[in-house]
């Protein structure tokens, strides 16, 4: 809680903002259509090694060498 006070500072104030709705929740639209976690790199590295699973995006096409494509 300690963490969150100290960068959000007053509460109430922090709550009353005039805030873009549209655009505060698209990073939130956009990983929930395609099934990814939102969070920074580190945040992401911590969750793949906790799950053992592959969570940040990978790299598109077809990987080297399968096909006999390079």
């Amino acid at each position: 809680m300690t963490d969150a006070l100290e960068r959000v500072g007053n509460v109430a104030t922090f709550l009353a903002r005039d805030v873009d709705k549209v655009a505060a929740f698209m990073p939130l639209r956009k990983a929930g259509s395609i099934g990814r976690p939102i969070g920074d790199a580190d945040w992401i590295e911590a969750l793949e090694a906790r799950t053992g699973r592959t969570l940040a995006p990978a790299k598109r096409g077809p990987k080297v060498g399968s096909s006999g494509v390079k």
